[in-house]
């Protein structure tokens, strides 16, 4: 797996080499305009499936191919551009009793990937100015300043700030959609 990796690094820098002349940095970044087929992505996206090809044959043992399935998608702000999947040997069975296989279709829990998208996104509203990390979140939940009973003293979220929920510093429980669903609902009914 190590000497697979540095090679889709290489390509990702070639596609981001490849089209970062058509991106002028503004505020906000508009969304890069690709084409599914312009020919550099086409030549990009050839020598990806040829890697992975090559990668994911027994005898390159480049990952345990029995037991490590991956689905890629490449997408842009208006389609998807290109997508490639494999499905180990020994996937298994879905829930539903149905052979495993993996595609563009197939849903993943994504776990803590999606931190670094939120937190980006405050990082770039922030520096466009529209809002600053040492705000209580209570200035954009609004609700939750009016938690009285659902929740309290549990957690004074007027005190948890942008920058705080970004660190994961915000003494927040591991789990604690329960008390948010229960201040919603308290807040619901209420209304």
């Amino acid at each position: 797996m190590a000497v697979f990796l540095p090679l889709l690094g290489i390509w990702t820098l070639f596609v981001v080499s490849s089209y970062s002349w058509r991106l002028e940095p503004t505020d906000p970044f508009p969304p890069p305009i690709l084409l599914k087929d312009e020919p550099h992505l086409q030549k990009v996206f050839n020598g990806l499936e040829q890697g992975i090809q090559v990668a994911s044959t027994e005898s390159s043992h480049l990952w345990d191919t029995d037991n490590t399935s991956f689905a890629i998608a490449v997408t842009s702000a208006s389609e998807t551009l290109w997508t490639i999947s494999y499905t180990a040997a020994n996937l298994g069975n879905y829930s539903n009793g149905l052979p495993g296989r993996m595609n563009d279709q197939t849903y993943f829990r994504i776990a803590s990937i999606s931190k670094v998208f939120t937190v980006l996104a405050v990082l770039l509203q922030e520096k466009a100015g529209k809002c600053s990390l040492r705000d209580p979140i209570t200035r954009y939940v609004p609700e939750l300043q009016d938690s009285a009973g659902a929740g309290a003293g549990i957690i004074e979220w007027s005190k948890i700030t942008l920058e705080a929920l970004a660190s994961q510093l915000s003494g927040l429980p591991r789990e604690c959609q329960h008390i948010i669903t229960k201040v919603m609902d308290t807040l619901a009914d209420s209304r």
